[in-house]
């Protein structure tokens, strides 16, 4: 049984969804998806999980299977997208990931070692948590403050080393830069990692602008306003984009137009973390929408480094 799977990821609002799609449809594939947000019931305009029509184009797993009241962590991740994807398999199909959680992609791709003794889930996700949140500065101040050698050889962009090196730090009270050789991580798949994204960032933040005011027209308000006042309400709609900033609104601290434009800000925000993100993953293969004519011609190209891929 072939070990070849494709990874659609990328910033948000970069066409993922549709491109995973296309994908499936002419490779008889079905689609994982990699997001942290989409994976909890109810979140369904905020999060842009692929809307009914698009569920019906193509075969999806791990979109809303998780109340939202439920901690969900990349372990349990792992977990149930490797059964997912060798579900796929086992039926012939093409197992295709596809969303823009980095961390999720690189720890199901390159299967980490979650027993190792320096490490610790609910510390790794606080700090991805943080990293989600506010980007890497503060992150990459703290292991200055805590590990100066260790900050000297890293580059504060190489997102996944920084936080390696502060889960060690926090997890063992050792100093990263006195640890053995670096870890070697073994792919589990065989992974043709497609990055899509936009070189003109002004194009990629007009994309979110629009989804965002597509997102209201569909009723995000009501939804946010549901789930604010739900029983399940906590830690989940802390973290979600597209909910949090909602909560000055219902307490009347803002005005709607301010808290939408808070969503565009945050988004746009996102984006360039998770470009900041995929930027590390050394065999990523970078596809620019507005490389390309049209959609087709892009997808022509998708095409052609899958053909590629699967045959050699």
């Amino acid at each position: 049984m072939s070990n070849k799977i494709i990874a659609v990821c990328g910033p948000t609002a970069s066409g993922k969804t549709e491109l995973a799609i296309k994908i499936a449809q002419k490779y008889k594939g079905e689609i994982v998806s990699c997001d942290s947000m989409q994976i909890y019931k109810g979140m369904d305009i905020g999060t842009a999980k692929p809307d009914e029509n698009e569920l019906n184009l193509a075969p999806h797993h791990l979109i809303g299977v998780i109340d939202t009241d439920k901690e969900f962590s990349v372990v349990d991740f792992v977990d149930l997208a490797s059964k997912s994807i060798e579900d796929i398999k086992k039926r012939d199909r093409l197992p295709i990931l596809a969303g823009g959680t980095g961390l999720y992609m690189h720890s199901l791709v390159y299967g980490i070692d979650f027993d190792d003794n320096s490490r610790d889930e609910k510390i790794r996700s606080e700090l991805f948590d943080e990293f989600e949140k506010n980007g890497i500065d503060s992150l990459y101040s703290e292991l200055i403050k805590l590990d100066g050698k260790a900050a000297e050889k890293i580059h504060k962009n190489n997102t996944k080393r920084v936080l390696r090196a502060l889960e060690y730090i926090k997890v063992t009270g050792k100093k990263f830069s006195e640890q053995s050789p670096e870890e070697n991580c073994q792919k589990r798949y065989d992974t043709l990692l497609i990055v899509l994204s936009y070189r003109n960032t002004d194009i990629l933040y007009e994309r979110i602008n629009r989804r965002v005011d597509i997102m209201m027209e569909k009723g995000l308000l009501k939804e946010a306003e549901e789930f604010y006042k739900s029983p399940d309400y906590g830690s989940t709609a802390t973290q979600a984009i597209g909910y949090k900033e909602f909560i000055p609104y219902f307490n009347h601290e803002i005005s709607l137009q301010e808290a939408v434009e808070n969503i565009k800000k945050s988004s746009r925000h996102y984006a360039k973390r998770q470009n900041t993100w995929f930027r590390r993953e050394k065999d990523a293969v970078w596809v620019f929408a507005d490389d390309y004519i049209s959609r087709e011609a892009l997808f022509d190209h998708c095409y052609s480094l899958i053909d590629n891929f699967l045959n050699n």
